[in-house]
């Protein structure tokens, strides 16, 4: 049973990046985007160089993405700064008085030759502006006034907004561990409520939102595992109502899942770092698998979970290294649909599967059984021959331990008594 933990308080430290900016009292992020107008539209400038010099000093700097961002995670309040940008293509373009803290300016860059300017010669540019040069426009007063009150409004925002921030972010560490310390303690209900409570603190948030959805979708998956074993062992007067519970919080585990994994996928970069995203990815990913794996053991299938299981499976194969675990994925989406009775889309898998290791055993019992099912059901006797064929492999490969050994052998002898005997695979 899966009882790793991912994510604890240390971990939603790091995955708070837009809280872990802003709850610096000294600095704030700057940010904005740079276009070329082209055909009368701004077209987002991917890859330009951008660099931030203040008063004596030069800041590390920062190139655009593909939607033509940028950001400065940590500029100072109170101070001014230059940006300049620069790029293939483009003609370097100095922009004076950006005040730390200012966000979503728009820089227009025109077509160039890629030239771009030494910090002495921006510098040199500055000095030429204060004395009288045309190099850098100086503001009017009246601009200099308006400067001055959005950048007055945009700092009473952003300490608005980081006291929210700071609140915000002590909630959710207290959630998150109250929630893991429930968990641990097998107090499913409350553990639920609590992650709950923490997503709906910031719903909208990647920093922290998909933490709690994929810490609650494991507590369902937990639950609906210790809700199936005792239902093996209880009275058969609740044991078909406890199956049907488990069912239900593995479908909506799966959907959780789900929601982290497109939550993530849509997520700002601001909001989250590429590390975190990857981690939450992975551990979505497996646990989809598991799901997977567990309602083809258990034969509880909820009618969501291969819906799921179609769209995510084959990322989670995507980006598994171990060819093995690639393949036992497979095998365990077949197994799903053959208990779920979806023969076509269990052959269609195992198929799959054998195409990658011809003598996979669990493949090769599962595509003999479902082979078997359909042509009875079908009366087609290729498929029965084919089954013959699979079941025929898979008798002289599977130890005799394997679970299914015994019944393979004995549909070998009722086909036989109907004279379908095993013949050679042809790979």
């Amino acid at each position: 049973m899966f009882r790793k933990r991912l994510f604890s308080v240390a971990a939603l430290l790091s995955l708070a990046t837009g809280i872990a900016i802003s709850v610096s009292a000294q600095t704030a992020p700057t940010s904005g985007t740079v276009y070329m107008m082209k055909d009368g539209k701004k077209v987002p400038v991917e890859g330009a160089l951008i660099e931030a010099y203040g008063q004596s000093n030069a800041m590390t700097p920062t190139k655009t993405d593909k939607k033509g961002y940028f950001s400065f995670a940590g500029l100072m309040w109170g101070y001014k700064y230059t940006l300049v940008v620069s790029g293939t293509g483009i003609g370097p373009e100095i922009q004076p008085g950006v005040s730390g803290g200012t966000t979503r300016m728009e820089i227009e860059v025109k077509p160039g030759d890629g030239r771009h300017y030494t910090e002495a010669e921006v510098r040199d540019a500055l000095e030429k502006a204060k004395s009288g040069g045309n190099t850098v426009d100086p503001k009017t007063e009246e601009e200099a006034k308006k400067a001055q009150a959005e950048y007055e409004a945009k700092k009473k925002a952003y300490d608005e907004a980081k006291a929210k921030s700071e609140a915000n972010f002590a909630n959710a560490q207290k959630l998150l561990k109250e929630g893991n310390d429930a968990s641990d303690a097998k107090n499913y209900d409350l553990a639920l409520a609590k992650y709950e409570a923490g997503y709906q603190s910031d719903p909208d948030f990647a920093g922290t939102a998909p933490t709690f959805l994929a810490q609650k979708a494991n507590v369902l998956k937990l639950r609906a595992i210790d809700t199936y074993n005792k239902a093996t062992k209880a009275e058969r007067t609740i044991k078909l109502e406890m199956f049907a519970t488990a069912r239900k919080d593995m479908g909506d585990s799966a959907e959780l899942f789900k929601k982290t994994l497109d939550m993530v996928a849509s997520a700002p970069p601001k909001d989250i770092t590429p590390e975190n995203a990857k981690a939450l990815t992975s551990f979505s990913l497996a646990q989809i698998k598991e799901l997977v794996r567990i309602a083809a053991v258990s034969s509880q299938v909820d009618p969501r979970l291969p819906v799921i299981a179609e769209e995510f499976i084959p990322k989670y194969i995507a980006a598994e290294t171990d060819v093995a675990k690639k393949n036992a994925a497979l095998v365990n989406l077949a197994d799903m649909f053959l208990v779920s009775g979806d023969i076509e889309k269990a052959i269609k898998s195992y198929r799959e599967a054998l195409a990658a290791d011809a003598n996979n055993v669990d493949a090769l019992a599962g595509i003999g059984l479902a082979l078997v099912n359909s042509g009875y059901a079908s009366g087609d006797k290729a498929q029965l021959q084919e089954a013959a064929n699979y079941l025929g492999r898979f008798v002289s490969v599977a130890p005799d331990t394997h679970r299914l050994k015994k019944d393979a052998e004995g549909i070998l002898t009722t086909l036989k008594g109907e004279k379908i005997t095993p013949q050679k695979i042809k790979n």
